[in-house]
């Protein structure tokens, strides 16, 4: 985040500011995160496989988890 001490720095009057457009902007940005976000989880889910429990069958022929 910029500083107003860093020379980069510059200042906007409030009047030359368009808040429509800014929270639009913020919107399509937040939107955008959300979407890599979704498509990265549904990435992952595909390579991962489930695991199943087995049932093991005792020698006294009882079953068990």
């Amino acid at each position: 985040m910029k500083s107003i001490l860093d020379h980069g720095f510059h200042y906007t009057n409030s009047v030359e500011t368009d808040l429509k457009k800014t929270f639009a902007r913020v919107r399509r940005e937040i939107c955008r995160l959300k979407r890599a976000e979704t498509a990265v989880n549904e990435e992952a889910s595909t390579k991962v496989l489930q695991i199943a429990a087995r049932r093991t069958v005792l020698r006294n022929g009882g079953s068990a988890l």
